[in-house]
């Protein structure tokens, strides 16, 4: 599946069994387009703006191999780069929701199903 966020003219798109974001200058198509790297995880499930940060909830492999984790990464809006990596579940960040700009919600997928509340800074 493919997740999509439109923020002030630019159109930030990933794939769930994709390992980085691409960035399309919707309001000038001269300009190319961006890629931000995720580290170690391949599959991006959602995504919401927060502020001037992108939040993006992941899945990937936990540490022994065995099984999911769930990783959200906050992406600069500005410098387009990594600003932090959460390690937020023991399985696939399945949905992320703002609660008034001041924190963020993560739900995971069934082998973790817990809600993780985040500050945002």
């Amino acid at each position: 599946s493919t997740v999509c966020f439109f923020q002030r003219g630019q159109l930030w798109t990933s794939c769930s069994d994709s390992d980085e974001l691409c960035l399309w200058h919707c309001k000038d198509l001269t300009k190319p387009f961006l890629r931000v790297q995720l580290q170690n995880y391949t599959g991006v499930n959602c995504m919401i703006k927060v502020k001037n940060q992108i939040w993006v909830g992941c899945s990937g492999p936990s540490p022994d191999q065995c099984r999911r984790s769930g990783k959200i990464y906050i992406v600069d809006t500005e410098s387009h780069s990594v600003e932090k990596e959460l390690m937020a579940h023991t399985d696939s960040v399945q949905a992320l929701c703002s609660a008034e700009g001041r924190y963020v919600l993560s739900g995971s997928a069934c082998q973790d199903g817990k809600i993780a509340i985040w500050k945002v800074e």
